[in-house]
């Protein structure tokens, strides 16, 4: 009986976690394809766009990596799924706010120069980041895989 009750959480969490991932996607999506820009009449679209501004947008850009990998690991052993989501499960929220912290933090300087600066320097910091994420991802379905192989 514990077993089932077991077998049902963990399951449950994979599919949590795809579906969660998949909504996130959407909503990315969504932006791309309803830009303010296409879509300045639809009451609709502008709730949307309300929602989803550019912090927003950046801090869901994490999502179709998160999907990709539950997406991966969903029809493989529960134990590979565990190995990477015990990773995944707060180096996505570090992202998150990392990526927020920087988007929050104010963007002034002379000409636009150090604005420039700045924000390359802001997406190699994200770069980073997002880099860590998918080889740390890798790695650790990797090594997972074969070891329950």
């Amino acid at each position: 009986m514990k077993s089932n009750i077991n077998y049902f959480l963990k399951n449950m969490a994979k599919k949590s976690v795809l579906i969660g991932s998949f909504i996130g996607v959407l909503l990315l999506s969504s932006q791309f394809l309803f830009g303010s820009h296409a879509c300045y009449v639809n009451k609709l679209c502008n709730r949307v766009n309300d929602f989803i501004n550019q912090d927003n947008l950046t801090i869901i850009l994490i999502m179709p990596f998160v999907f990709l990998f539950s997406l991966i690991t969903y029809k493989m052993r529960d134990e590979v799924f565990q190995a990477w989501w015990r990773f995944a499960r707060w180096f996505v929220p570090v992202v998150i706010l990392v990526t927020f912290l920087i988007n929050s933090q104010s963007r002034t300087g002379g000409m636009g120069i150090s604005g420039a600066i700045s924000s390359s320097f802001d997406m190699l910091i994200i770069g980073i980041f997002y880099a860590i994420f998918v080889i740390t991802s890798l790695v650790k379905i990797t090594l997972a895989y074969r070891s329950k192989k």
